[in-house]
C-alpha cells in the first residue's frame, strides 16, 4: 500500500478520480456510472493507495461498489461533507450541510487559486453559480438546469423537434439553432448576471472559474474573462484531504 491518496467526484453523471501524491498528481480519469468495469480495469493498474477520499452527490447506491471495491483492498474510504468552515471559505447557506459536496470542494480550489473575490461555475448536469466574496465567504449561489436537461425537457415537452445539434447564433433560422442558441444565451446570462452582481468599483474584476463537462462551450458563451479548471472539485477534494483545516 502507498502513500498515495485516490480522490474520487461522484457526481450525477460520471465518477471523476485523480490519484496524488505530495502535491503530484499521478493518474487521472472519469467514467460514466455504467461503465464501472473500466473504472475497476484502471484502478487495478496502481498499487493499493494509503486512503479513498470523496465527495458524492449521486446517492449511496452509486458507491456502494467502490466501497466493497476497496474495502476488499483494505483501504479506508471517506466521504465529505459541507460544513461551516474549511480551509479559509465560510460557508453561508442557510443550513451548512445541505449544500452539495461538490460545490463545497470547487469552492474550496476556487478560493486556493484566487485568494479574492470569484465565481465558481460548475456546467454539469444542472449549472451552478456560485459566489465567493473578498474575504472567502460563499455568500450565495444558484442552480439552474444544465446544457442536457434543458435540451432534454423540450424534447420530452415537444413535438417533431428533430436534431438538437444546432450552432449558437445572434439570430437562429431553424429549430435547431433556436435551440441551441436559447440555451446558450440562458446559462450565459445567468453566469453574467451573477458575475456583474459580484463586481464592484473596489473589485470590478473577479476571478471566473468554470468547470465541469461543459466547460469550454460555456466559456465560448460568456463575455467576461473565465479560468478553465477541469480537475476543480478533485483540488478542492486534495486540499481537505491534506488536513491541517484552518478558518
Amino acid at each position: 500500500m502507498s502513500n498515495a491518496t485516490l480522490l474520487l467526484d461522484v457526481g450525477n453523471s460520471r465518477i471523476k478520480w485523480a490519484l496524488t501524491q505530495a502535491g503530484e498528481w499521478l493518474a487521472e480519469g472519469a467514467s460514466s456510472h455504467d461503465a464501472t468495469k473500466s473504472l475497476v480495469e484502471n484502478w487495478d493498474r496502481f498499487p493499493s493507495p494509503g486512503k479513498v477520499f470523496g465527495c458524492n452527490v449521486a446517492g449511496i447506491a452509486r458507491v456502494n461498489f467502490i466501497e466493497h471495491y476497496w474495502h476488499d483492498r483494505n483501504v479506508p474510504t471517506a466521504w465529505i461533507n459541507s460544513a461551516k468552515i474549511s480551509h479559509g471559505v465560510h460557508n453561508l447557506y442557510d443550513k451548512a450541510e445541505q449544500l452539495g459536496a461538490d460545490r463545497w470542494a470547487a469552492l474550496i480550489g476556487a478560493w486556493n487559486r484566487a485568494k479574492g473575490p470569484c465565481l465558481v461555475v460548475s456546467a454539469g448536469t444542472a449549472l451552478t453559480v456560485d459566489t465567493l466574496n473578498q474575504g472567502g465567504d460563499f455568500i450565495g449561489g444558484l442552480i439552474l438546469p444544465g446544457k442536457r436537461l434543458m435540451y432534454e425537457s423540450l424534447t420530452l415537452g415537444t413535438h417533431a423537434l428533430g436534431d438538437l445539434s444546432g450552432e449558437v447564433t445572434d439570430f437562429p433560422r431553424n429549430t435547431a439553432d433556436a435551440i441551441t442558441s436559447g440555451i446558450a444565451l440562458a446559462l450565459a446570462s445567468a453566469v453574467q448576471t451573477a458575475y456583474r452582481r459580484l463586481a464592484s468599483s473596489e473589485f470590478p474584476r473577479p476571478t471566473c472559474i468554470i468547470t465541469g463537462g461543459d466547460a469550454e462551450w460555456l466559456a465560448n458563451q460568456l463575455q467576461i474573462g473565465v479560468i478553465i479548471a477541469p480537475r476543480l472539485v478533485l483540488e478542492g477534494l486534495a486540499i481537505m484531504a491534506g488536513g491541517d483545516d484552518q478558518a
